[in-house]
């Protein structure tokens, strides 16, 4: 199935007003304005696990660092539209998805995120459109629903994730689509930022 491009995924995103870290595409090393550390990432209709291949490269502090990067990426990915963002500060790592059943329609799936999202498998699924009693329920449904209450020092925002799966559900009802994933999503105490972002038709 065709995948969008995540930089163009990311783009329309924007227009929507979802949170997401500032970025640039870049042609060589003096396109990237942005802060240090930063992430370098290749956007590809062809490409969807970055991680493994090496089409995406983190925590790069120096922009002689960013230079020897670009390099070597330009090699591994000719022809790839690349791009860079701001490194984000960690937070509870979440993924939020949407799936297209044959049988049940829309679902909305929500749980843990992040490196450790298919190991774990900690999620659950409501079909869309929800309301704010579903998504409440979405948050309980969790077995680490303890950090959303604050745990351990993790402080973070309840009602801003409440919101922001309603907005998801309201955008799934207005697109279509055969699947999205937002992996990871990170949750703070004063907001969320979409990390990755998967769009296919």
């Amino acid at each position: 199935m065709p995948v969008v491009p995540e930089l163009e995924f990311k783009t329309m995103l924007d227009k929507m007003g979802f949170h997401q870290p500032k970025r640039f595409l870049i042609n060589d090393r003096e396109d990237y304005k942005g802060e240090f550390p930063s992430v370098l990432k290749v956007s590809s209709e062809t490409i969807t696990h970055k991680t493994e291949i090496g089409a995406v490269v983190g925590d790069i502090k120096t922009r002689q660092d960013f230079k020897e990067v670009l390099k070597d990426m330009k090699r591994k990915f000719p022809g790839e539209t690349l791009y860079a963002e701001e490194m984000a500060k960690k937070g509870v790592e979440l993924i939020i998805g949407l799936i297209k059943d044959p049988m049940f329609g829309k679902l909305l799936l929500f749980g843990v995120g992040g490196f450790y999202s298919e190991l774990i498998r900690d999620v659950t699924f409501k079909r869309v459109p929800i309301d704010r009693y579903d998504a409440e329920d979405l948050l309980g449904e969790l077995k680490f629903n303890r950090v959303f209450d604050g745990y351990r020092g993790h402080k973070v925002n309840k009602e801003i994730l409440i919101d922001l799966l309603l907005k998801i559900s309201d955008f799934s009802i207005k697109n279509e689509f055969s699947q999205i994933d937002f992996n990871p999503v990170f949750l703070y105490e004063d907001g969320y930022l979409i990390i990755d972002a998967k769009l296919v038709v």
